[in-house]
């Protein structure tokens, strides 16, 4: 009996070891538990990761943002103000408006009031009033008498008078040199830039003898017979001012 004891004590001593080293053994192999955190520590760590995200990065980005905006300003108000003065180095070339050229009789002396027995005339006078030209063909005495109408009184006055008038000339016919019929005009426009001036800007003349010089880049001063009224050729108007030109001089001639 005390064999059967001894012998049962020692497998009951040898199945509790090995149960013990079971558990000892699974133990070891189990992953670590993760703590368990309350909601108000939760929502503590939250807000303290929100603003470091929020405010960490904040001044980098705006500073980087306002590098690259100024870099960009700069170089581009560089390129711009280089340019010109790039293309102003090549050409040497002053700026020149084409208006200019055209030169004005008002920017001139004026004239006086006569010139050896011509009374002078202005075209500022002379194309102070609004003309209306027809576009159809006048074919009667009482359509010409409407655009006659047109004329005021005051510049009727003028017409089979000995006048002098200063303009510029277009010259239309040419003989042996000498211009024989011309032009006279307020200014330069149509000379040089094909401007159509008014119908009162003008005075046709055919110069008596053999004609004068002809100059177009500075003005000149006519002395005739001047005629007011509607000059027609094949029933169409032409013009109102037609002149017999005696002589021409210039304005260093005064």
């Amino acid at each position: 009996m005390i064999k059967n004891s001894c012998g049962i004590s020692l497998w009951k001593w040898s199945a509790i070891s090995a149960v013990g080293l079971f558990f000892v053994g699974c133990s070891q192999n189990q992953e670590p538990i993760d703590p368990v955190f309350t909601q108000e520590e939760i929502d503590s760590q939250s807000d303290s990761i929100t603003e470091i995200s929020v405010e960490g990065p904040k001044p980098i980005v705006e500073q980087s943002k306002n590098d690259s905006v100024s870099s960009i300003n700069t170089n581009s108000s560089v390129e711009e103000v280089s340019q010109p003065i790039a293309l102003n180095e090549e050409t040497n070339l002053p700026a020149t408006n084409l208006i200019e050229l055209a030169q004005p009789v008002d920017e001139l002396p004026p004239l006086p009031d006569e010139i050896e027995g011509y009374k002078t005339v202005s075209f500022d006078k002379l194309a102070s009033f609004a003309y209306e030209v027809p576009l159809d063909p006048v074919t009667n005495k009482v359509e010409l008498a409407k655009l006659n109408s047109q004329i005021p009184e005051v510049i009727k006055k003028f017409d089979k008078k000995a006048v002098a008038i200063r303009g510029f000339m277009l010259p239309l016919k040419v003989e042996n040199g000498k211009v024989t019929e011309l032009l006279i005009m307020r200014d330069q426009s149509m000379c040089c830039f094909g401007t159509v001036p008014k119908i009162n800007e003008w005075i046709s003349i055919k110069m008596e003898g053999d004609g004068v010089d002809p100059i177009m880049d500075q003005a000149v001063t006519l002395m005739g017979q001047l005629m007011v009224g509607e000059v027609l050729e094949n029933e169409y108007l032409v013009g109102i001012y037609e002149m017999l030109g005696d002589k021409m001089i210039g304005p260093l001639d005064l």
